[in-house]
């Protein structure tokens, strides 16, 4: 069978860089989504930072460089609800096609910054971790994918965390690893997006819009300074640090590049090391 290949001259490549793209980042108000969106809005994109709070979603992208004469803005609602996605995919192709779509939005509840275990977890704890972030990110796409351009340049990023495929261990006492301090909601909620991450890849090949994810292990952003310093969790990590906001907005900067351009349906992990060794 003879494969038709689709034509990509260098012609077609500089017209798509040269054209105004949004970007949406949920979650980007908080430690890694606004790095993300700044990365975005270095790239030239017109950033939509979505978050729960107004004030925090503006000052985000009141802080954003604007390339171009690209125009920043904030968004805030639940964005468990479809109809709040619904807005929100609207608000950005106003400005022009959805080109980037980041689903950075994610909760991990602790009790003073340690583990609860899955049997103290309550019935809204659990619904509420699947809510954010499953329920919001699917809901998302599917309405934001009917902007998006269908010549290639259009990607979709999920956050995920390496707990999809490692768990999140025993119980905070426990004398073997990993360890974790998330809740079996928040892997179980990973391991779901990343699945969907791989269907929605394949759903959308046919559009020319890829769908990939990125794993990390720690990452150090407010969130994680709540966790209580113990020399076991660095201890699981063959580079023996945290991974800074810069180098995951790096990985999202790669996977919506070019460079990219037949790689979709993937988890990336940004872990040093941890799942290799």
């Amino acid at each position: 069978m003879e494969l038709t290949i689709p034509e990509t001259t260098d012609r077609k490549v500089e017209e798509r860089s040269t054209l105004t793209r949004t970007a949406i980042v949920t979650g980007g108000a908080g430690g890694i989504g606004r790095t993300i969106s700044r990365r975005l809005a270095t790239e030239g994109y017109a950033v939509v930072v979505a978050d729960i709070n107004q004030d925090a979603a503006d000052q985000a992208a009141a802080g954003l460089p604007e390339i171009d004469g690209a125009t920043h803005r904030g968004f805030a609602g639940d964005l468990t609800s479809s109809a709040v996605n619904r807005e929100l995919a609207a608000l950005a192709a106003e400005t022009a096609p959805i080109g980037v779509l980041v689903n950075a939005v994610g909760i991990s509840p602790k009790r003073n910054g340690r583990k609860i275990p899955f049997f103290e977890l309550s019935d809204e704890e659990w619904n509420k971790v699947m809510a954010v972030n499953v329920s919001a990110p699917f809901f998302l796409i599917r309405e934001a994918f009917r902007h998006m351009p269908t010549d290639g340049s259009a990607s979709i990023v999920n956050l995920l965390s390496i707990t999809a495929k490692l768990g999140t261990g025993g119980p905070a006492d426990a004398g073997f690893g990993p360890f974790l301090p998330s809740t079996a909601a928040y892997g179980a909620s990973k391991a779901a997006l990343q699945n969907l991450t791989a269907s929605l890849s394949h759903e959308l090949a046919g559009r020319r819009i890829r769908v990939n994810g990125i794993a990390p292990g720690f990452v150090q952003t407010p969130m994680m300074g709540e966790v209580p310093v113990d020399e076991r969790l660095l201890g699981q990590v063959p580079m023996k640090r945290f991974a800074r906001p810069e180098e995951i907005a790096d990985a999202v900067a790669f996977l919506i590049s070019e460079q990219a351009s037949y790689i979709t349906g993937i988890s990336l992990d940004i872990n040093g090391g941890w799942l290799t060794c």
